[in-house]
């Protein structure tokens, strides 16, 4: 099964980051990375019925610019 995952940043402060994610503009999730641990929490659900792939796909992607101390404004996980 190919996944489109898009994260969208909507708020960057210097405790952490926070991304809107899914599959579909319309129906996006929310997420948010504290820049000192990388600890990842989800903010609001995406309403999906695959919305645990989603989750995953963008909590991976958003840990790898984590680790690379880099946080873009797009970014996406496509497999």
């Amino acid at each position: 099964m190919a996944f489109y995952v898009m994260l969208i940043k909507v708020n960057e402060d210097n405790q952490g980051v926070t991304y809107n994610f899914g599959t579909d503009p319309e129906h996006l999730g929310k997420i948010r990375l504290d820049k000192h641990d990388g600890k990842i929490q989800e903010v609001e659900a995406v309403n999906s019925e695959n919305y645990h792939h989603i989750l995953t796909r963008a909590m991976v992607k958003l840990r790898q610019h984590w680790k690379a101390g880099t946080f873009p404004d797009h970014t996406c996980w496509a497999s």
